[in-house]
């Protein structure tokens, strides 16, 4: 049974209004930090569908209630202890269902959204074991239905402010830390298991002013439960970020390096041919035209270094042109780095360096060598950054119902988070992101504002 205060509408028992108000709050919490995530296709048949299932369980649960004794207090906590733990479990997978993430993230908004979830609980039975010191009658249920209502608001509201707004769609979509079994484990012992506890003694007799302590701690409970798992998945931002500076201060080190060398190649190639000339003007043969091809292909590949304006983009687009030159593919750049000068470096060396790992590995693939060619530019537009990128593909590429093409890695949930991350990046610079395939060609298209900055 559930137990708290329970209360009956339209003659419902008050077992099933209270597990239906339950799940509403639930459903809220968990949509507060998973609804920006990518929809499954058929997403409104899902999410009624799984509605309708739990709908089922509630009722069916209620009615097998109705037909055995009531247990003890201790009992029924033990019981509801291992009920709520499995509902979490099934909020991991009705995440799982209705959006395209993996389990790690399905888990992250489940035990945050239901720590929510508890702790409006909790401030609701606060209120309510205080309503009758101020001489409102707490039993009636039309005052119970108004303090869970504003309870759940106030709570609510200040945590999607102050928690759920800052937690980004990339970051979000990053979770992959194992310690996320071990706050599942947090929360379904010491949030849902402190509620439980609390109940008990508020059943078998424990004065007010004992419950209220209680209820203020398991406030403090939730609420540290909730700052902990923000703050594992910020520390884990902040590991991606680091990690793609340091790839990118790696970069620039190696492309300084190439560039010494290329650099030393032609001064050697300069000193050969200053023999040549010499050779020549006192009256010997022609210039070997080894020499000069040598020449030339040393230069090129030191005039492959490209300038844009932009420091970090010049080190993305360098690294990449000299592995397209490598592979034989061919890239035409044309770009206003300056466009881009509020982004992040990090966010530049991800958005840029899986737009082109994308087209580079569309077109390697083409049996074609003259469609082995990739088009970027870079421009400011009534006042905004266009970023466009095109190449050849396969025929058969495939776009997904939410306008990404779908990744043709066999695994599927560890793969095809290249693209996500894009569209991220711009929507979290205010801006938007396109992909279409059509033509045997691909088109991307990022716009961001010239007015944004970091949200």
């Amino acid at each position: 049974m559930v137990t708290g205060t329970a209360f009956t509408l339209a003659g419902l028992p008050g077992d099933l209004v209270n597990i239906l108000a339950l799940s509403a709050r639930m459903a809220a919490g968990i949509a507060l930090f998973a609804w920006h995530l990518p929809h499954r296709a058929r997403f409104g048949r899902r999410a009624a569908a799984l509605a309708l299932l739990w709908a089922a369980c509630v009722t069916a649960f209620v009615a097998a209630g109705l037909n055995v004794a009531q247990p003890s207090p201790v009992e029924s906590a033990l019981v509801q202890l291992a009920i709520f733990s499995a509902v979490l479990l099934a909020c991991v997978g009705a995440v799982s269902v209705l959006f395209e993430t993996s389990v790690w993230v399905a888990l992250f908004c489940s035990t945050a959204g239901y720590t929510v979830q508890n702790l409006a609980s909790g401030i609701g039975e606060l209120a309510l074991a205080l309503l009758p010191l101020a001489g409102v009658d707490a039993s009636s249920p039309w005052v119970a239905l108004a303090t869970w209502v504003v309870t759940a608001v106030a709570t609510f509201v200040p945590c999607h402010l102050l928690v759920a707004r800052k937690i980004d769609q990339e970051g979000l979509s990053q979770v992959e830390d194992r310690s996320m079994l071990a706050m599942m484990a947090v929360v379904s012992l010491v949030v849902i298991g402190f509620d439980l506890t609390i109940k008990l003694l508020a059943e078998v007799g424990l004065r007010v002013g004992f419950v209220v302590v209680l209820r203020l701690f398991h406030a403090l409970a939730c609420v540290f439960t909730l700052s902990m798992e923000y703050v594992l998945l910020y520390r884990r931002h902040l590991e991606q970020d680091m990690a793609a500076t340091e790839r990118l201060l790696a970069e620039r080190e190696r492309q300084y390096q190439m560039s010494r060398e290329n650099i030393e190649a032609i001064n050697v190639k300069c000193h050969d041919i200053k023999h040549q000339i010499r050779t020549l003007a006192g009256g010997g043969a022609a210039v070997d035209a080894r020499v000069l091809d040598d020449i030339e292909r040393e230069v090129s590949v030191y005039d492959s270094s490209v300038k844009t304006g932009n420091e970090a983009l010049d080190t993305i687009l360098t690294e990449k042109g000299l592995l397209c030159e490598r592979r034989g593919i061919t890239l035409t750049c044309i770009a206003d780095g300056s466009a881009l000068a509020g982004m992040a470096p990090a966010d530049l060396y991800a958005l840029f360096g899986n737009a082109l790992d994308n087209a580079i590995e569309a077109v390697i693939g083409l049996d074609d060598p003259t469609r082995r060619s990739i088009t970027l530019s870079v421009r400011s537009v009534v006042g905004v950054a266009a970023i466009h990128v095109e190449n050849y593909c396969d025929d058969t590429l495939v776009m997904g119902a939410d306008g990404l093409p779908v990744t043709t890695k066999g695994d599927r949930a560890n793969h095809g988070f290249g693209t996500r991350s894009m569209r991220q990046i711009a929507e979290r610079y205010g801006g938007s992101f396109s992909a279409v395939a059509e033509g045997g060609a691909f088109k991307l298209d990022v716009m961001i504002p010239l007015t944004y900055g970091h949200r």
